[in-house]
C-alpha cells in the first residue's frame, strides 16, 4: 500500500494489531509512483519510518502528491493543497502511534492516528467506524481501552486536533469486587455516552448542532469453553428523548485449533423509538451527519441528522443486525456486516477481506454500501470501495497498486470521488 495517510485503501487494510518484540525493530520505506485524485493526476512520493519496541508501535510518514495534470476547476498548485490546508491534515505525519501492554489482571491499549473499523461495547452506538472517509478533510483520531479485574473503560475520539465526535463506555463486573476467578467476571454492566457536537446547522452563520446518545447495558457469558463462548447482551439507550433497545447474542467459535481458524458471529434484534437511530457512528457517519433522511422543501437541501430529528418523527419500528468475522492464522480475515433499521428506513452492508499469505504479498478489499430509504442502493456505485495490493519483487523492491472511492466534500456539497495510485517502493526492515 502507498500510505495509510494517502488513501482509504491503506486505512482500511492496515493491520489491526502490531505485535512488537523484545528487541527494537525498525522499518524504512520509500515509495514513488503516479496516481489520481478526483479529476487531477499526481506524482506520488512517500517517506515512511516505523519503530516497534515491546508494546510500542510508531509509524511516521511524509506523504506528498505533486500535481502533474490539472483539469478544470484548475488549482494552479504543485502540491495538492487539500492535503495540507487544515491543522488536522498534519496528523498525516503520524498515521499510527500505538501502545499495547498487559499487566497483572489487566491490559491497556492506546492508539493515535487513523481509526480503522472501531467499535465501542456491543456496537450499539459505534461500530465499524472509520474517521477518514472524506478525502479532503483528514483526521487523526484516538482510541483507548483498559481493563482491570473485569472493570474498565473505552473511548474513541474522531479528531484529536479539532474534536467533534466521541463515544465512551465504562463497564464493571461487580461480583468480581468480592470474588476471585473467571466466573465472577462473566456478569458485566456498562454505561455508554456518545455525542457529535459538530453537525452543520442550516445556516453558515449559526453554530453547529449536537446529538447525544446515552444509556446502559448488561451482558452475561453463559458458555466459556475451549472451542466456543456465548454471550447474550441487552442495551437500552436514548437519543433525542426516544429509547432504543438492542437484544443480541455474541458468539466465538474455534473451527480448527491446529490451523488457528476462528469464527465470530453476532446477531441482534432492535426495537427503535421514533427518533432513535442505532449505530450512529458507522462507516457512513461523515456523510450522514450532513445528509440524513429527507430534504428541506424550502431550500431543496438534504437534512442534517439534527434537522431530521427536529422535524420528523419516524415510526416506531423493528430492526436487526448480523455481523460475521472469520480469522485464519492471522493471515486471512473476512468480515461481513448487515445493519437494518426497519422497512423503508436506513440499512447498510459492509464487506471486507484482508489477505496476507506472506510478508511478500498483501491484498485488501473493502465494500460498504448504504441506502437511507431501505432500497437496493446498498449495491451501487454510490458506495465506499477500496482495493489495495502490495507485492515484493526482489529483495527490498516492492510494487503497489490501489483504488479507492469515498466522499469529497466541497462548498457544502458531498459527492463520491475516486483515487488511484501505483508504483514502486523500497522497504527495509532492520
Amino acid at each position: 500500500m502507498l500510505a495509510a495517510s494517502l488513501t482509504l485503501g491503506a486505512l482500511a487494510f492496515a493491520p489491526d494489531e502490531a505485535v512488537a518484540g523484545e528487541d527494537p525493530a525498525f522499518r524504512s520505506r520509500v515509495d514513488v509512483g503516479v496516481g489520481s485524485a478526483a479529476e487531477d493526476a499526481f506524482f506520488l512520493l512517500l517517506l515512511e519510518q516505523g519503530f516497534q519496541y515491546r508494546g510500542l508501535d510508531v509509524l511516521l510518514a511524509g506523504p506528498l502528491r505533486l500535481r502533474i495534470h490539472d483539469e478544470p476547476p484548475r488549482e494552479n498548485a504543485v502540491i495538492r493543497e487539500q492535503d495540507w490546508d487544515e491543522p488536522s491534515d498534519y496528523a498525516r505525519i503520524a498515521p499510527r502511534i500505538r501502545y499495547e501492554g498487559e499487566f497483572n489482571n489487566g491490559a491497556l491499549l492506546l492508539h493515535l492516528g487513523e481509526l480503522n473499523g472501531v467499535g465501542i461495547g456491543h456496537g450499539a452506538v459505534m461500530d465499524h467506524y472509520y474517521n477518514n472517509t472524506d478525502m479532503d478533510h483528514y483526521k487523526g483520531g484516538a482510541y483507548g481501552e483498559g481493563h482491570f479485574a473485569g472493570n474498565g473503560a473505552q473511548l474513541a475520539l474522531d479528531n484529536v486536533i479539532s474534536p467533534r465526535a466521541f463515544a465512551a463506555r465504562a463497564f464493571a463486573a461487580p461480583i468480581a469486587w468480592f470474588l476471585e476467578g473467571d466466573w465472577p467476571r462473566r456478569l458485566e454492566f456498562g454505561y455508554t455516552i456518545a455525542a457529535d457536537t459538530g453537525i452543520p446547522a442550516p445556516s453558515d452563520a449559526a453554530p453547529d448542532d449536537s446529538v447525544v446518545i446515552t444509556g446502559g447495558d448488561i451482558s452475561l457469558v453463559i458458555v466459556d469453553v475451549s472451542f466456543c463462548d456465548i454471550t447474550p447482551y441487552f442495551d437500552m439507550l436514548v437519543m433525542d428523548g426516544e429509547p432504543g433497545i438492542h437484544a443480541g447474542l455474541a458468539t466465538s467459535w474455534v473451527l480448527s485449533e491446529e490451523r488457528n481458524v476462528d469464527l465470530h458471529l453476532r446477531g441482534e434484534y432492535r426495537r427503535l423509538g421514533r427518533d432513535y437511530h442505532p449505530v450512529v457512528f458507522n462507516p457512513f457517519h461523515e456523510h450522514n451527519r450532513r445528509h440524513f433522511i429527507g430534504r428541506d422543501a424550502a431550500t431543496g437541501l438534504d437534512h442534517s441528522l439534527t434537522e431530521h430529528l427536529a422535524q420528523v418523527d419516524d415510526p416506531v419500528r423493528n430492526g436487526f443486525m448480523a455481523d460475521l468475522t472469520l480469522d485464519w492464522d492471522e493471515r486471512v480475515r473476512f468480515q461481513a456486516r448487515y445493519d437494518n433499521q426497519g422497512r423503508d428506513m436506513p440499512h447498510w452492508l459492509l464487506l471486507r477481506a484482508d489477505i496476507t499469505p506472506s510478508d511478500r504479498f498483501s491484498l485488501g478489499i473493502l465494500y460498504a454500501g448504504q441506502d437511507m430509504r431501505g432500497g437496493t442502493g446498498v449495491f451501487s456505485q454510490d458506495s465506499l470501495m477500496a482495493i489495495s495490493a502490495d507485492a515484493g519483487i526482489w529483495g527490498p523492491l516492492r510494487i503497489f497498486a490501489e483504488f479507492t472511492r469515498r466522499w469529497r466534500r466541497t462548498a457544502g456539497t458531498m459527492a463520491y470521488a475516486n483515487e488511484s495510485a501505483g508504483g514502486l517502493g523500497l522497504l527495509f526492515a532492520y
